[in-house]
């Protein structure tokens, strides 16, 4: 209230409590992250539904994905007033994160999940498969929570373009390494 400039009472006038007025806020992080990644997520499922995900373009798509991740984390200023929402709800589950998994997190991770085992042939409910996804996500989370740590040992006090450009010229190729590594693996 005080950020927004209300007052407190505002908060049981609008919303009722502090917990629907949360409940929103977890609800406008669900509906911005599949505003950002909801173009992708469609070209994804329709190549997945129709069976015309073969492997070059599940790696296009994974690669994209994690850029784009990358792009909203380190070069855009949106998604800063939501991380610490999310990485709350990450680290100590409050009741809303139950609406925040199924909205948005649960539909974002299954997709790439299924579009990396278009890659590796595994099942994508394999406990296997969703873990090696979230792994490969994980590389790009490390730079937003780790921040300082890496920051610093750029001795940068922000990202830059070319970190930018580094990290996400890295990122393509650990999917290419990665795939390669499995369709290599699926092989033998």
């Amino acid at each position: 209230a005080e950020e927004a400039g209300q007052n407190i009472a505002a908060i049981s006038y609008y919303f009722g409590s502090k917990e629907s007025l949360y409940t929103e806020v977890i609800q406008g992080i669900g509906s911005y992250l599949n505003a950002i990644f909801g173009e992708m997520a469609r070209e994804a499922r329709d190549l997945l539904e129709s069976g015309q995900m073969d492997r070059e373009k599940a790696a296009d798509i994974l690669k994209r994905i994690l850029r784009l991740l990358l792009t909203e984390n380190i070069e855009r200023s949106e998604i800063a007033k939501i991380r610490k929402v999310m990485i709350r709800e990450q680290s100590s589950p409050t009741a809303a994160f139950d609406l925040l998994y199924q909205k948005a997190l649960f539909p974002l991770h299954d997709l790439f999940t299924r579009t990396l085992a278009a890659v590796s042939g595994e099942d994508p409910q394999s406990e296997k498969a969703i873990i090696r996804a979230h792994m490969l996500v994980g590389q790009v989370i490390a730079f937003t929570v780790a921040r300082s740590t890496i920051l610093r040992r750029l001795d940068a006090e922000k990202y830059e373009k070319e970190h930018a450009a580094i990290i996400a010229a890295t990122l393509d190729e650990h999917i290419d390494f990665v795939c390669a590594g499995l369709i290599g693996k699926e092989s033998k």
